[in-house]
């Protein structure tokens, strides 16, 4: 998907790559990424200790930070939740890296919790680490800056608000399709409700 976490990510797998590391990418959601987990919302934490068993036990771990990722839940109690478990599970790697794609908008409870378990924060810019600091408070921990090309990149002389993806007619004959990113559970609990939601229907047709 075209965006800053798209262009965070990409450029640290490079980095990984430029290093001689052998690189593992895990997506929330199908896409290019060869191994989808959604390590999302209240149960992020266990899913990637799963991810952890499931590659055998790699040394280190970059989780990436955007809008709705992997803090999917909205309620306060529930991102809490989200980072300490996180937190738990990332301190298992011998190092951990936080990749800030997008500032992911959460507390600075929660932004303080992932920071004491990892080693470093990584963002794009130094605009972005002083908003960072701005934002979320001190955090312990090393924030570097590490050059990020924008995504999709663009050939020289094309604009994208006028070209491609972005141009007026970049949306023709173009299907967008969402694929879910909530938890089995949550789909679980959806499904229910409309069920009990249609029998309430029915017995007031009777």
């Amino acid at each position: 998907m075209p965006g800053p976490a798209t262009a965070a990510t990409i450029a640290a797998v490079r980095r990984g790559w430029d290093a001689g590391e052998r690189v593992h990418v895990v997506s929330y959601r199908t896409g290019a990424a060869p191994l989808s987990v959604p390590v999302t919302g209240p149960l992020a934490g266990w899913r990637l200790e799963q991810v952890r068993r499931h590659l055998g036990g790699p040394d280190q771990v970059v989780l990436g930070l955007q809008a709705g990722v992997p803090f999917s839940s909205p309620g306060r109690f529930e991102q809490l939740g989200t980072a300490l478990g996180l937190a738990v599970a990332m301190r298992r790697f011998r190092r951990a890296t936080i990749l800030v794609g997008e500032d992911p908008g959460v507390s600075p409870a929660c932004m303080q919790a992932l920071a004491r378990a990892v080693g470093r924060i990584s963002v794009a810019t130094r605009e972005d680490a002083d908003r960072l600091v701005e934002r979320y408070g001190p955090l312990r921990v090393i924030v570097s800056v590490e050059e990020v090309v924008p995504y999709p990149m663009l050939p020289e002389g094309a604009s994208p608000v006028t070209d491609g993806l972005y141009g007026p007619a970049g949306g023709h004959n173009l299907t967008v399709v969402e694929l879910p990113t909530t938890t089995l559970a949550q789909r679980a609990r959806s499904r229910l409700g409309l069920r009990r939601s249609l029998l309430a229907r029915r017995l007031r047709g009777r």
